[in-house]
């Protein structure tokens, strides 16, 4: 049987290269176990577990050093050093700490017992249910509040094959302890469907939440949001996946996140157009458009006031196309300065985050100091969707910090159909500027000349060869 010690930890990282481990330290009972000598020389405590090294094993009035004897913390054991001399009327008194916990030593529904077969005068062991019900309760206890769904169904149409669906909601809370809280909701529903950006509260499909808290720590796992603003100059915003820990006492507080990012975090600042309330489209780090907006994660700000999103609000947003639209509530003019601040996903590598803070008060709540450092990077070495030619690494290699340089030409032969024929929608012009061969390429599918396919990347206004008109 498995055993679980729960012990809240948290370890600050500062920025001068100590580390400090702020630990909630849990209550103790002393236990003290009287044992006869038997010959299979295995003897086990009577609680659920033991703190490693606090034992004191006294035989014949004598305390036992560590080489007279052997302890499996683990399994709650020991036994006698062979060495040792005992005697079968000797008494082993054995005194040790364990964590004050609510779990029994062992649940079970059936429990393994032998009967006796009379007339074959033979032994059978089977199993007996027990009259006491396996529940939530009993392992969690009556403090615990809970409730949830569990949906299944199934799709099946004429031209679609038969699919399964499933969804689970469940939240939990309740106190495991009289110090310690917990919160867990859990939902996972399979659809690749993200909420809509026309209300003020999201929905959110799939998300895993723990939070355990004490009065001076607190650890999240699974999804959640980070909101560090209180350090003037190290305030950030971003919703990851992983572990967060808090702590408190009195004025000093520290926060440290080791999670995922869901996301690339970037900023699109523009003027309005006079007359349109949107949509505008937002960009990616490097002005692309092939994005995925994570929900919920944009704050968007009109002349330095931040907005609400809602159709009743300030704004609505469509995550699937990267277009934010104001409610005629705001009125957007030419003059107006608007800045969306927002993470997305371009599908091209996982992201890793760490980030600690720190801030305490001294001299009496006159001085504040904060301390904060933040991570945030591609894990190169795990690609999603990213697949390079030998020639395109190269010109990577070669490229280094000049983002300029890593590029490769949007124009390509168009591939051949089944029966051989060519299909592009681009042809090929040449011509004369200023007494100098250019080419440029001209939208005409369906002709014979069209043998090309091009594509094109945002790089600006102003700042490339072709003006898009129209989808």
């Amino acid at each position: 049987m498995k055993k679980i010690i729960l012990n809240l930890c948290f370890i600050f990282l500062s920025g001068f290269g100590y580390s400090s481990v702020f630990c909630q330290t849990p209550a103790y009972d002393l236990v003290k176990d009287t044992i006869r000598i038997n010959f299979e020389n295995v003897y086990k405590i009577s609680s659920f577990q033991i703190v490693p090294f606090t034992e004191s094993i006294i035989i014949r009035k004598k305390i036992l050093i560590r080489s007279d004897y052997q302890i499996n913390y683990s399994r709650g054991t020991f036994s006698i050093s062979p060495d040792y001399k005992v005697s079968l009327l000797d008494t082993i008194i054995i005194s040790y700490k364990t964590v004050k916990l609510n779990f029994k030593k062992e649940y079970k529904r059936r429990s393994l017992v032998t009967l006796i077969d009379d007339k074959r005068r033979d032994t059978l062991r089977t199993m007996k249910k027990l009259n006491e019900a396996f529940t939530s309760e009993s392992i969690f206890g009556k403090d615990i509040q809970k409730s949830g769904a569990l949906i299944r169904g199934f799709t099946v149409g004429t031209n679609s094959d038969f699919t399964l669906t499933s969804g689970l909601r469940l939240q939990l809370s309740g106190k495991l302890s009289d110090d310690i809280e917990l919160v867990a909701a859990l939902t996972d529903e399979n659809t690749p469907i993200q909420p809509e950006g026309n209300t003020e509260t999201l929905q959110e499909l799939d998300k895993v939440f723990i939070e355990i808290r004490h009065k001076n720590a607190v650890g999240t796992f699974g999804d959640y949001d980070l909101n560090i603003k209180d350090n003037e100059f190290g305030q950030i915003t971003r919703k990851l996946q992983g572990l967060k820990g808090e702590f408190m006492f009195g004025e000093t507080k520290g926060t440290i996140a080791v999670a995922s990012s869901r996301g690339k975090f970037n900023t699109n600042q523009f003027n309005g157009m006079d007359g349109n309330q949107g949509p505008y489209r937002l960009y990616g780090v490097n002005n692309e458009n092939a994005i995925i907006l994570i929900a919920g994660s944009e704050q968007v700000y009109l002349d330095g006031v931040p907005m609400k999103r809602g159709e009743n609000n300030d704004y609505t947003i469509d995550y699937a196309n990267d277009e934010l639209t104001f409610t005629p509530k705001r009125l957007i003019t030419s003059v107006s300065r608007i800045s969306v601040d927002f993470q997305y996903s371009d599908q091209n590598f996982n992201r890793n985050f760490f980030g600690a803070d720190f801030s305490t008060k001294l001299i009496g709540d006159r001085l504040s100091v904060g301390v904060g450092y933040f991570r945030e990077s591609d894990d190169e070495n795990n690609p999603i969707n990213a697949s390079f030619t030998q020639d395109q690494l190269n010109i990577l290699k070669l490229a280094g910090n000049n983002r300029n340089a890593a590029v490769v030409s949007g124009v390509q032969n168009a591939v051949p159909d089944s029966t051989g024929k060519i299909t592009g929608t681009y042809s090929k012009i040449d011509t004369l500027i200023n007494a100098q061969q250019f080419s440029y390429y001209k939208y005409a599918p369906g002709i014979a000349s069209s043998v090309y396919n091009v594509t094109f990347t945002y790089v600006g206004d102003g700042n490339g060869d072709y003006i898009k008109q129209s989808l």
